[in-house]
């Protein structure tokens, strides 16, 4: 679906499960999301964050490395549940963190998001702490707008408009 100078971006499927669950059971990676989770809750995440690409056009996708294709973590726009804003997503297996490769995948979906959909401003949460989050947030030239409920957690929330991305295209990963 995309493409990056080092990631293919996917809509994730069933054969992904196996790499969904390796990362959703990881308490490492799950530490900033949501409690670990098991196969039957990973499997229905993917059904559910692949449900709406036919009808919306948004959903998660596997990032996979070029050339070799291994799976590195997901990435992807969804509808906020709390404002049904549309917000960015991403996640990246531990051998792979340190990378830029979440950045590198969010920014493509910025790009997608704001060229395809119409939207006039993409959002992000992210728990307080998680400080890798919130530079990924940062580089993708995103505003720090306040702090709130979300998803049943206690989040801060950036943003960026469609003027933004526009105006910084070409710095945001610098």
């Amino acid at each position: 679906m995309l493409e990056t100078d080092r990631l293919i971006l996917r809509p994730l499927d069933k054969k992904d499960v196996d790499a969904i669950y390796s990362m959703r059971s990881d308490a490492d990676i799950m530490r900033f999301i949501r409690e670990p989770q098991n196969r039957r809750e990973s499997t229905d995440w993917v059904e559910l964050v692949s449900s709406r690409w036919a009808d919306e056009r948004i959903g998660f996708c596997a990032m996979l490395e070029k050339p070799s294709g291994v799976f590195v973590g997901w990435c992807g726009i969804w509808r906020l549940k709390e404002t049904g804003e549309l917000e960015i997503g991403y996640a990246v297996a531990k051998e792979f963190w340190g990378k830029g490769l979440a950045a590198e995948a969010a920014l493509a979906f910025l790009g997608y998001a704001f060229d395809n959909l119409d939207t006039e401003k993409i959002v992000a949460v992210a728990r307080p702490e998680n400080a890798a989050s919130r530079r990924v947030m940062e580089k993708l030239g995103m505003s720090f707008v306040g702090t709130g409920t979300f998803y049943e957690q206690i989040l801060v929330q950036y943003a960026i408009t469609k003027e933004e991305y526009a105006r910084n295209r070409k710095t945001f990963i610098a």
